[in-house]
């Protein structure tokens, strides 16, 4: 057995302590503020062109993993991409989308925060095998009827 405290624990409570604190990880990542679908808008930093127009959304699995879609428009371009590494610590949020285009790879890295029911943050373009090439901004809120901001 094993001692947590002053409490003795055998093998049986210890694996229901650790399934107790997944599974608490699991409701906070379903009742996170981020899930649902969100607008917003990009610019990148010093270079003349158009805004991105983006769409994510995002789902909570049980296990406490978050997984979601990114949609990005600009004139005559439109790009549905997967999410991965999505994150939130609070108010912070971060995720990357994976873009290929035109033979190149790379990410699309977000980081940012929910302020009075609104986000924003930076980006970067990171092609495969390089420093940050594109950096900007984005801001945005909930899609309407997309569920209650936080």
């Amino acid at each position: 057995m094993t001692r947590i405290g002053r409490i003795r624990v055998g093998l049986a409570g210890f694996v229901a302590v650790v399934a107790m604190a997944v599974s608490h990880g699991a409701v906070r990542a379903q009742e996170s503020w981020l899930v649902g679908t969100w607008e917003a808008t990009a610019e990148a930093t010093g270079m003349p062109g158009p805004t991105i127009s983006m769409t994510w959304t995002i789902e909570a699995a049980e296990d406490g993993t978050f997984s979601g879609s990114w949609t990005g428009a600009a004139p005559g371009q439109s790009y549905t991409r997967d999410m991965s590494d999505i994150s939130v610590d609070g108010d912070a949020f971060g995720f990357t989308v994976r873009i290929e285009d035109q033979g190149q790879t790379g990410d699309f890295v977000f980081e940012g925060t929910l302020a009075e029911g609104e986000v924003s943050g930076t980006f970067e373009v990171r092609p495969d095998g390089m420093p940050a090439v594109i950096t900007g901004t984005f801001s945005g809120a909930r899609a309407e009827g997309a569920g209650a901001d936080r």
